[in-house]
């Protein structure tokens, strides 16, 4: 796929050809191209940085830190996220519809999920497939990522019984200066989606799942004003369900 020129994001030459933006061939070309991000290699790792910044790059990394230690078989069903979708079921698929960094994603893979990864930005979803290549073979196994629009996706028939998760992106809650960090930069790359198009996505994954589970702010309304069956209660999010009548 060619490369459409942009001003805000810059391409090295290692970066995938399916991520669109301006092909540079060094850091110091982005810099002075005017590029806000530049998507490449550190450390042999895909990332995303700010040309000429201090800031740590932003990558894709299931195997350490916070999320590593969170990704422990004995902690992660103890897991808010993971209690309000449940342990799988026989012929049960989960779809984690808005896969954006896939921290949630992983959290409910090593839970036992076998799990559709749906990510339509092309950057974070050369993000995620290079963090899942790296990832324990234990957690990638679980993970199919696709790179497409999760409401066409989810009108697709299909004979499994679905489980739908949704975590329309809304602002930090986490006051650190790296949230902030990833949350003005993946906004620079992917504004968030407004409460109209959550709400609409919400719909067609009702239409087509037997659960969903959205994640919400702790004091936020519910999306598109749909009452869900129960809800699962964080300090600061929380995760409401609604689960649809077999048909």
């Amino acid at each position: 796929m060619a490369r459409h020129p942009t001003v805000m994001l810059a391409c090295l030459p290692e970066a995938p050809d399916t991520v669109p933006g301006t092909a540079v061939a060094s850091e110091a070309d982005a810099e002075q191209a005017g590029a806000a991000l530049v998507l490449g290699r550190r450390d042999g790792v895909l990332a995303l940085w700010r040309p000429g910044g201090r800031e740590t790059p932003l990558s894709v990394d299931f195997g350490s830190g916070q999320l590593g230690y969170r990704l422990a078989a004995d902690r992660v069903r103890h897991e808010r996220l993971v209690k309000a979708v449940g342990l799988p079921q026989p012929d049960q698929v989960l779809i984690d519809a808005t896969g954006g960094l896939g921290r949630d994603a992983s959290l409910l893979a090593m839970a036992g999920w076998p799990l559709v990864l749906i990510e339509r930005n092309p950057v974070l979803h050369a993000l995620l497939s290079d963090g899942l290549a790296r990832a324990p073979a234990a957690l990638a196994g679980q993970i199919r990522l696709l790179c497409a629009d999760s409401a066409t996706w989810l009108a697709q028939p299909s004979s499994e019984e679905r489980v739908v998760y949704l975590d329309p992106m809304f602002p930090a809650r986490d006051k650190s200066a790296a949230v902030k960090k990833e949350l003005a930069w993946l906004q620079w790359l992917m504004p968030p989606a407004g409460e109209e198009e959550g709400a609409a996505l919400l719909a067609a994954a009702r239409s087509q799942a037997r659960k969903v589970v959205v994640k919400r702010p702790l004091r936020a309304p519910d999306l598109g004003a749909a009452l869900p069956t129960h809800r699962v209660t964080g300090k600061t999010v929380r995760f409401d369900v609604y689960h649809q009548p077999r048909r």
